[in-house]
């Protein structure tokens, strides 16, 4: 009897076998990701020994405790996708990773505009388009982007003491 494949019970299972058998199928893109980050993770280690000594000194936590920290437990969490991956993931259509690419590029725009604007008008135009990306409608999304960005620059340049860039704009 065929399944809504049309593959019988006994064809299915041999599939999925030697889908297991090869490391593929299923489980192979958290495995493949396991490797990848274990390689990055082990990389970052070997690259934080070295690191420059600063002005804060090196007493027995330095600067190169925390990366160290970070890299090692990068490694252990990529140890654990290599040991026990999870289901097969959905990847989703090319008009969501089309999307994910434009906010990843208008993030990267983000970062260059960001002297020159300053923060508030670049922070205001990086909240537009991604709000627009998500469909948002531009009558409410301006309006809420600038005043986010004008208290989140006040917070900063006032409260927490650490300036943003004020840009063309001007600052507080």
């Amino acid at each position: 009897m065929a399944n809504a494949s049309g593959q019988t019970p006994q064809s299915a299972s041999q599939s999925d076998s030697s889908s297991a058998r090869s490391g593929k199928g299923r489980h192979g893109s958290d495995r493949t990701l396991g490797f990848v980050c274990l390689a990055l993770g082990i990389w970052y280690v070997l690259e934080t020994r070295n690191f420059n000594l600063t002005t804060f000194g090196t007493g027995p936590v330095g600067p190169k405790t925390l990366p160290t920290l970070v890299g090692i437990l990068f490694s252990l969490l990529a140890l654990v996708l290599i040991i026990k991956p999870g289901e097969s993931p959905s990847w989703g259509s090319l008009s969501a990773w089309s999307q994910l690419g434009a906010v990843v590029a208008t993030s990267f725009l983000f970062g260059q505009l960001l002297e020159p604007l300053g923060f508030v008008v670049a922070s205001t135009l990086l909240a537009i388009v991604i709000g627009l990306f998500f469909k948002g409608p531009i009558r409410k999304l301006a309006p809420m982007a600038f005043v986010f960005s004008v208290v989140v620059a006040f917070v900063f340049n006032n409260w927490l003491e650490l300036r943003l860039p004020a840009g063309w704009w001007g600052g507080f």
